[in-house]
């Protein structure tokens, strides 16, 4: 039978490139609906114990809806003091009410409205509270970075000392008390972001979530994946960090404590909240230390605060090529002084890296391409004998140096890079809302006259024309639409992604040119 005329699904070579590629896909989606997914949970989920009203609003001076509690009494009845903090990057004012942190204003930063990003309006951050009630402190201003707070509480002397650290814009705080009481909490809420759109080739890299990390790891728990009119009820004990943000910015908290807390996180309505709690019931401990965050994910600046908090750079699960990727990004920017430019020169050094990988499978696929009318007349000869089939196309394929398989490996080794380059770019703060050129405003934001998605695909046609392949040409045709399908799902990706994909197409049309000149001249 002509060869020519037979199914394309016949060909095993075919049929795993295939295979490959549908796993890269299918791959992707899987695990991004691993990490984030659809959190499909009863409205009707029971409350976590020892969970209080949301804490009253004290720009506004109302309480959360529902009779008024012994505590919202207390508090009403007492007058609300504030101290007021800004410099170049922040500005915050800090509540004598659970000496809660409120109206946290990052100056330098804007959202993708370009409207300022503000946390501690949902909620007061990092409160106070003592047997579930809000402790109304004594606040006192000791100096400009320093405040202390005194009250008694259920016959117990509350002292809670708050330090800002102006270097790295963090919190180191102190709770002491004479008398342990049952608990102590810390919250802390923001307002729930809606999910972005997603389908199998186009999907959302935007997140927001909680992390933690207990005795065993660092785990995370999807808040964009609640839908509306859905509730979400999920605790951890033994937590020695605790965090609650998007891909770029965070609450982070460090327990610096000699006892662990629990944490309950929850997500009710359009607003998540964390409750850090130490359980202190037959303890003898009379001091709580921990240390707060609330800002970009600077990583930088993360390790400063404490070595725990970079965990909050959640890589996934090529976190160890995702993190050198980083360091080698942010070095050719202090060369460059471009990320656009960054990302283009990240890409040539992976490049230069693959390129003996990839001369070698031009020159595997070259010799396969040159065996074929041998391997079809030992095809033919040994028909009735499938294993002589096997051991004369294996010596032949030894003979003249070809291995189908080494064809594949440059993608098999790109596929683990092309995921942590994903998850560097999409969670970096560093080239959060930066320009590259002319249309493209930000690196971290898809290309919105998709461009980029359009030149990827053209050069990965080009790419595809100019390699060397065994197949006949109804699998070629079948194969020519894999640019089209690789174009609409950068879609909705990060312009610096696609960057990175087309300068790499575009290297590799160049490499494959020089290639075939090569090889004219020497045959």
């Amino acid at each position: 039978m002509n060869e020519q005329n037979a199914s394309p699904f016949g060909n095993p070579r075919f049929i795993f490139s295939i295979i490959l590629v549908f796993l890269f896909l299918w791959g992707w989606q899987y695990y991004i609906n691993t990490k984030y997914p659809p959190v499909v949970v009863k409205p009707t989920v029971a409350a976590v114990k020892g969970e209080t009203s949301p804490a009253i609003n004290s720009e506004r001076g109302t309480g959360a809806a529902g009779s008024a509690t012994i505590e919202q009494k207390e508090i009403a009845s007492s007058e609300e003091k504030f101290f007021s903090y800004e410099d170049d990057k922040i500005k915050w004012q800090l509540s004598s009410f659970g000496m809660g942190l409120t109206g946290y204003d990052l100056k330098t930063y804007v959202d993708k409205e370009k409207k300022p990003i503000i946390f501690g309006l949902a909620e007061k951050s990092f409160s106070t509270s003592v047997d579930d009630k809000t402790v109304v402190f004594d606040l006192v201003k000791v100096s400009e970075t320093q405040f202390v707070g005194t009250a008694v509480v259920n016959g117990t002397n509350i002292k809670r000392t708050l330090v800002f650290i102006k270097e790295t814009s963090s919190f180191e705080s102190e709770t002491e008390f004479d008398v342990p009481p049952k608990n102590i909490s810390i919250s802390l809420a923001e307002k729930k972001h809606k999910a972005g759109s997603a389908t199998f080739l186009m999907p959302s890299f935007e997140k927001q979530d909680f992390l933690y990390k207990d005795a065993e790891k660092v785990k995370t728990q999807a808040i964009s994946g609640v839908k509306e009119g859905e509730s979400l009820s999920v605790s951890a004990s033994n937590v020695v960090l605790a965090t609650m943000g998007t891909q770029y910015f965070t609450q982070g908290f460090v327990d610096k404590s000699d006892i662990l807390p629990s944490i309950a996180m929850s997500v009710v309505g359009d607003t998540a909240r964390m409750k850090i709690n130490y359980d202190l019931k037959d303890s003898k401990v009379t001091k709580l230390k921990s240390k707060f965050y609330i800002g970009p994910k600077l990583i930088d600046n993360l390790q400063k605060i404490d070595p725990l908090l970079p965990e909050v750079m959640d890589y996934g699960i090529f976190g160890f090529i995702a993190k050198q990727l980083l360091n080698l990004m942010k070095f050719l920017h202090g060369i460059l002084g471009n990320w656009g430019l960054a990302i283009i020169a990240l890409t040539l050094v992976m490049r230069l890296i693959m390129l003996p990988f990839n001369i070698l499978s031009f020159k595997s696929a070259r010799a396969m391409q040159k065996i074929q009318p041998q391997l079809a007349a030992i095809r033919e000869k040994y028909k009735s004998d499938p294993l002589q089939v096997n051991r004369e196309t294996m010596a032949l394929m030894k003979q003249h140096n070809a291995n189908p398989l080494s064809s594949c490996l440059p993608m098999l080794i790109q596929i683990p890079v092309f995921f942590a380059l994903w998850r560097t770019i999409g969670s970096s703060i560093e080239i959060y809302q930066q320009p590259f050129f002319g249309w493209i405003t930000d690196l971290s934001a898809h290309d919105h006259f998709f461009v980029l998605p359009v030149l990827m695909g053209v050069t990965m046609f080009f790419q595809q024309k100019l390699t060397p392949t065994t197949m006949d040409p109804m699998q070629a045709k079948i194969l020519n639409f894999m640019p089209i399908i690789f174009s609409v799902f950068m879609l909705s990706l990060p312009s610096g992604l696609t960057l990175y994909n087309f300068i790499s197409a575009l290297f590799g049309v160049t490499q494959q040119y020089f290639l075939l000149k090569d090889n004219k001249v020497k045959a």
